[in-house]
C-alpha cells in the first residue's frame, strides 16, 4: 500500500497554530521520504502543548509560517492516501491553516489510525 503518514503540532489549543509538521512516504511498504518542519505559528505558546511536544517559542523562531511552507507540502499530500493517528485532529489543523492563509484544500483521501485500531480491537 502506499501513502503519506502526517502528523502535526500546535503551539496553543487554536487548530491554526501548527508549530510542527512530519509526513513520512510510504511505497510499497517501504519508507521512501521522511519530512519534518518546525513552522512559526506567529501566536502565543500554551505551556501544556510545549510540555507535550516540547516546541518552543525560540524553536521556531525565523522558521516558516504555514503559508511560506504549503507549496513544498501540497504536492506530498496532492491525490495521495493520508493516515493520521486521530485524523479528525490532524485534518482540523490542516483546514485551519489553510484557511488562514488563504490556500485550496487538496484533493486527498484519509484514514485514522486510532479508529481503525478500535474497529479491530476484540
Amino acid at each position: 500500500m502506499n501513502f503519506t503518514a502526517i502528523d502535526f503540532e500546535t503551539a496553543n489549543s487554536s487548530r491554526s497554530s501548527a508549530c510542527s509538521l512530519g509526513l513520512v512516504q510510504v511505497r510499497e511498504g517501504v519508507i521512501t521520504a521522511e519530512h519534518v518542519w518546525l513552522i512559526d505559528p506567529r501566536q502565543r505558546f500554551d505551556g501544556m502543548n510545549i510540555a507535550i511536544h516540547g516546541i518552543t517559542p525560540s524553536m521556531v523562531q525565523g522558521q516558516p509560517t504555514f503559508e511560506e511552507l504549503w507549496s513544498s507540502v501540497e504536492p506530498l499530500l496532492q491525490g495521495e492516501i493520508v493516515v493520521a493517528h486521530n485524523a479528525a485532529f490532524d485534518m482540523s489543523v490542516l483546514r485551519y491553516c489553510l484557511d488562514a492563509s488563504g490556500n485550496r484544500y487538496p484533493d486527498f483521501q484519509y484514514l485514522c489510525t486510532y479508529l481503525l485500531g478500535k474497529k479491530n480491537a476484540p
